[in-house]
């Protein structure tokens, strides 16, 4: 999955056809059509913020060393979002307490963190940092749709595809299979 596939479906989505000729390569772009595909990638690093900070996190589990019973973040390789778990170099997971800028395990030594992260803004030739299938270039579409038509003043439009996308957002939850117990007589 990439930018450009989920910008393209966002342009077809929004009929914006020169967007979409342009992306495929058919036409140079001129101004017009560069502002909006500019549009469209800030819309989609929107969007990408809002799945990865509220829905489908993404996690990374990473070695630091402790001097004084801290981790900065900063110190970290991503701007991270929340800590899972923190565990000592024996593999136990221990205590850890969150702060603004740091996490305290009171302890010295290395530590394995696993934490959420934020992405980067990403730019129209970029990979998606999704590896399973069930966020598709098409939900990335329907939420590109929907911030578009904010912030071009189309409310009616907006709604539409505000509905798409947050419908395709809860069903990610719902695609397990539901059963129910069977009854049982006393």
């Amino acid at each position: 999955m990439n930018m450009k596939n989920a910008v393209y479906n966002g342009a077809m989505f929004l009929q914006l056809d020169a967007v979409c000729e342009s992306i495929e390569n058919k036409t140079e772009p001129d101004d017009d059509t560069e502002k909006e595909i500019n549009l469209l990638v800030r819309c989609a690093n929107l969007v990408l913020g809002e799945i990865v900070g509220c829905y489908l996190p993404l996690k990374k589990t990473e070695k630091v060393i402790s001097d004084d019973g801290y981790v900065f973040y900063d110190e970290l390789s991503k701007p991270i979002i929340d800590v899972y778990s923190v565990k000592n170099s024996s593999g136990e997971k221990i205590r850890f307490y969150e702060y603004f800028d740091r996490v305290k395990v009171g302890e010295v030594g290395e530590f394995e963190i696993e934490y959420s992260y934020s992405l980067n803004s990403l730019l129209l030739d970029d990979d998606l940092p999704f590896k399973s299938e069930r966020i598709s270039e098409r939900i990335i579409a329907y939420g590109i749709a929907c911030e578009y038509c904010i912030i071009s003043g189309m409310v009616t439009e907006a709604s539409i595809w505000q509905k798409r996308y947050y419908d395709a957002l809860n069903g990610l939850n719902s695609k397990r299979e539901k059963t129910i117990k069977p009854r049982g007589w006393v």
